[in-house]
């Protein structure tokens, strides 16, 4: 059986993707296929001059003016708004409505038109002034407008068209009017309309012109600037004084925006490899009209299968709205739109069909929704010859992309420019908002400026209010964004930089490992097997007395913990070897319910060197975080104590608060020493804590504790073995998130999570795979180069989580006297843990000596195999259970990575790759292989916990209860 591409997606089109406030989406899908069985349908746009209407406009600017829109801001309001028709075919009597706000500096201003997408079409005055740039938005009372600080007549005088026909509340008295729409009319229209609203408002006539929009305003835009141009060429025409385009999330070229679908939902961890292979083996993606197998439409089904049903396409990181969140407002004077609320569209619909609203706005009554219903009758499959021809009539083009969107992509962008084949001018480089933040990037070509948007979705304004304005302000201006920060705010930086360094350590520790294999002394590389470890050659394993160190190490309370501590906590120190006088640090919370028969899980963090206890603890998975006053601490209600008791090991010496007595030892310290002594540690423990000696014992770490888990679970499992071994380690699995086990699979993902999610350059990408051969680590100068320049394109981000935020030197040295929330990820946490565990009270507390603690020791490292691959592969048949797990925005460990290294074990699949769930929402997606399960955590970065505490919770409890997270 043979189908059509068009078949193929009309299953796509149906499935049960939600996509929120945005069904744009899907409904652009249905009138694409809807279009394209239509006979004669275009290949490109060649849009014909027709005469245009005008009719007179006398008194009826004055009559347009809006007073006040019921629920606006009182007092708030400095800048004048109108609404109303345009009747642009009086025959017909078919009319568009506008909505149109004027800047402070109106006269010296430019005018910017506000087109959205669809097609079909949906509403650029519900979602584009309403949701995303104008002056305001709705509250969640469906009455109450909220002042939008980053509106964009901050910068221009804004005219929001609701296009076609039959979109909002624009209308015609011909039904056949609405059978009849499609690219064609819509441009003609449009025309027509500002025509005549120049007429309306002839001030504006003479002023700069300049059409923005999105999504299917991918056509929209391009077709109506050209009919401005051809039109503004003709004798006795009013001339437009068009100077600019600018498209966002477009859909511009049909053929490799399908492919850019594909691949997007699987560089973006959405889809498995086996589906996308499928989708490359089996669809011709470029070719829509042609046949397609029916393998092919399987694939393509199953690729949004997998994605799963609540996530937003239109933005994959963002919260769904909920049912009871939509149907139970809250106070409004608390909202602002620095804060995304993906029920906002249901506000908006509730508030535009008020009567005391469309009384105000001046329209007849309708019943308004965001998008219509109307069928499209012809959409040409690419725009890129019309986009081809307006750059060379000379005006500013712009195309834009929220990177975070998966249906009109980067990729997509990306994939369209590649056609146009234009020589760069200014090579790729980061740009930054109104902060020491990447906004986005840039790149200039000729004729045309392509920009992303760090963190946002289809409709950037709505989830990067502040860079979108930055963005459009720099559009305007006829100028790229900003390339560097303000004097004061580097700086800030800098300073920032030198008082919180914890995190950077954490990536520095890493990096400092990978160039030391260049070094004339690099750590030894072989593998594991061949260090004589885990062969049962911990020959003096030392054994002390532990009479009584249990309730020495008893804590009464921390300093500043929160009332009503229902669990007990130790912390103190474990001998590993007299002689030398070393000694590593714990500290152990039991679960607050059960603890007798809840299971002991080891938690260590990577590095190489940094501390389980200040990371893990105090900022992941702990019972407690600090507050910002740096000397409280608040609950972490998502603990991971909650399931099991949990010990943190701070390992090596040198680490934390872990010392030795001998000062060669924090110089010849490597993963063989670290794994013996975190075995000696353990047994000595147990021995402290005889009541766990029986129990299920875990293991879970994150970063180089893919090297570490893996390596002390070999030991174990070797010593288990021994015939004369009377300590035996109940060892049931380990976990390891965001793990570095591969250097060569590792450094490749890097940059190939870094050119997909849109932090560097194609070129960057091409010379990276073209001179930098990571497999024989054979490093030339043409790959350090553009290693170098891939870390420079990506600029000041967190490359721990490329969406985060960064720590501001205002919010570290600014503590607020509120409780702190794991809800909310605070930046600056790294300065509250470092100030608290330096606290005299607080090393009391925790039986430690006197110490400068700090994230990351500066021990150096003698031994590190390249790949953990080999013992890996060894522990998945071991018997006991294997989970991967990563943060899907992690840029320093990516996903990426982890999917490379394992494509190497060549494991036989054995549950298919789907979503998991946790408080109804996609948590992550999760494979089942032979020996290993291989999961996501969405919206995470490298410290999983931190980020995404409740998915972090859910995940390793599925993990200790030896199934795969949940389904629904």
């Amino acid at each position: 059986m043979k189908l059509s591409l068009l078949a193929c997606l009309l299953l796509l089109s149906i499935s049960s993707i939600s996509c929120n406030a945005n069904y744009q989406t899907n409904n652009l899908i249905k009138k694409l296929i809807k279009s394209r069985k239509s006979a004669g349908n275009p290949k490109s746009w060649d849009g014909l001059y027709s005469p245009v209407y005008v009719g007179s406009q006398e008194g009826l600017m004055e009559a347009d003016k809006i007073e006040a829109l019921p629920g606006q801001p009182a007092g708030e309001v400095n800048f004048n708004q109108y609404a109303g028709y345009v009747t642009v075919d009086p025959t017909a009597g078919r009319a568009l409505f506008y909505y149109f706000v004027e800047a402070n500096n109106s006269s010296s201003n430019p005018l910017v038109l506000s087109l959205h997408g669809g097609p079909g079409g949906c509403s650029a005055f519900g979602y584009g002034a309403l949701q995303e740039l104008g002056p305001f938005r709705v509250g969640n009372d469906n009455k109450t407008l909220i002042p939008n600080d980053y509106a964009w007549n901050n910068a221009a005088n804004v005219l929001f068209l609701e296009t076609p026909l039959g979109t909002g509340f624009s209308y015609s008295n011909t039904s056949s009017d609405y059978d009849t729409v499609g690219d064609e009319i819509t441009a003609q229209d449009s025309y027509a309309f500002l025509v005549n609203w120049l007429e309306r408002f002839p001030q504006y006539k003479d002023s700069d012109f300049f059409i923005t929009g999105e999504s299917y305003a991918g056509h929209y835009a391009p077709e109506l600037a050209y009919t401005i141009l051809s039109n503004n060429n003709v004798t006795n025409q009013t001339k437009i004084n068009l100077k600019g385009v600018a498209i966002g999330n477009p859909w511009i070229d049909l053929n490799t925006a399908l492919l850019s679908i594909f691949d997007n939902l699987w560089t973006h961890a959405l889809n498995s490899d086996e589906t996308n292979a499928g989708i490359h083996k089996y669809c011709n993606l470029t070719d829509f009209g042609g046949e397609q197998s029916e393998v092919c439409g399987e694939y393509l089904q199953q690729a949004f299968e997998e994605v799963g049903e609540d996530i937003d396409l239109s933005n994959i990181y963002a919260p769904i709205c909920k049912t009871s969140q939509d149907s139970q407002p809250k106070s409004v004077s608390t909202a602002s739109v620095d804060d995304f609320d993906p029920c906002s569209y249901t506000y908006v619909e509730s508030y535009l069909n008020l009567p005391e609203v469309q009384a105000a706005l001046h329209v007849k009554p309708t019943k308004w929704s965001a998008c219509s219903d109307t069928d499209w009758t012809d959409s040409p499959d690419t725009m890129l010859p019309t986009i081809q021809q307006i750059i060379q009539s000379g005006i500013s083009f712009w195309i834009y992309s929220g990177d975070t969107d998966g249906f009109f992509s980067v990729t997509s962008s990306r994939y369209a420019l590649h056609i146009l084949n234009l020589p760069i001018k200014t090579p790729w480089r980061p740009w930054y908002s109104n902060s020491r933040e990447v906004g986005g990037y840039v790149v200039g070509y000729e004729g045309l400026t392509f920009a992303t948007v760090r963190g946002a979705g289809i409709m950037v304004p709505s989830n990067q209010p502040q860079r979108a304005l930055t963005l459009i302000s720099s559009f305007l201006e006829g100028k790229l964004p900003p390339s560097t920060m303000k004097l004061s705010l580097l700086l800030g930086y800098l300073l920032v930089f030198l008082i919180i360094s914890c995190n950077a350590n954490q990536i520095e520790n890493l990096n400092k490992l990978l160039r030391s294999r260049k070094s004339a002394n690099p750590p030894h590389p072989k593998s594991w097997e061949s260090l004589d470890v885990a062969d049962g050659q911990v020959s003096a394993l030392y054994v002390g007395a532990q009479d009584g160190l249990k309730e020495a190490d008893k804590i009464g309370a921390l300093p500043g913990q929160p009332q009503r501590v229902d669990f007990d906590q130790y912390a103190g120190y474990v001998t590993v070897d007299p002689q030398a006088g070393r000694a590593l640090f714990y500290y152990f919370v039991e679960s607050p319910q059960d603890s007798s028969t809840k299971p002991l899980l080891l938690w260590l963090n990577g590095g190489p060197g940094c501390s389980s206890f200040g990371y893990g603890a105090m900022e992941e998975l702990g019972p407690f975080r600090v507050n910002s006053d740096r000397k409280t601490l608040f609950r972490n209600e998502y603990a991971w104590n909650n399931v099991a008791n949990v010990l943190f090991l701070e390992s090596p010496a040198g680490v934390g608060f872990s010392y030795s007595n001998t000062t060669s030892d924090y110089e010849n310290v490597g993963d063989k020493r670290t794994a013996q002594d975190s075995y000696k540690f353990l047994i000595n423990w147990l021995e402290r804590f005889p009541q766990y000696k029986t129990r299920d014992f875990f293991m879970a770490g994150e970063s180089y504790a893919g090297h570490y888990i893996p390596q002390l679970a070999s030991i174990i499992l070797q010593h288990n073995k021994a015939t004369n071994q009377t300590k035996i380690i109940n060892l049931k699995g380990i976990a390891i998130g965001n793990a570095w086990i591969d250097d060569s699979t590792g450094q490749l993902g890097i940059y190939d999570y870094f050119w997909t999610h849109a932090l560097n350059s194609d070129e960057t990408n091409a010379g990276i795979h073209k001179y930098c051969d990571f497999a024989s680590d054979n490093s030339s100068s043409s790959c350090d180069k553009y290693q170098n320049q891939a870390m420079d394109e990506a600029g000041n981000v967190d490359i721990y989580n490329i969406y985060a935020p960064l720590c501001k030197i205002s919010q570290a040295n600014s503590p607020s006297t509120s409780t702190g929330s794991v809800n909310g990820f605070d930046p600056c946490s790294d300065y509250y843990v470092d100030t608290y565990l330096n606290l005299v009270e607080v090393q009391a507390a925790l039986h430690v000596k006197p110490t400068n603690w700090s994230g990351c020791g500066g021990v150096g490292w003698t031994d590190s195999p390249t790949t953990m691959l080999p013992t890996i592969k060894q522990l998945t048949a071991s018997g006991i259970s294997l989970w991967m797990y990563s943060g899907d925005t992690d840029g320093r460990v990516p996903f990426t990575s982890s999917r490379y290294a394992l494509s190497t074990l060549k494991l036989p699949l054995q549950t298919a790759w789907r979503p998991w769930y946790s408080n109804t929402e996609v948590g992550g997606y999760v494979a089942g292989y032979e020996g290993l399960t291989l999961a996501t955590i969405r919206e995470a970065g490298h410290m999983v916990p931190s980020y995404q505490p409740q998915r972090a919770l859910t995940f390793i409890s599925s993990f200790l209860q030896g199934k795969l997270p949940p389904t629904s």
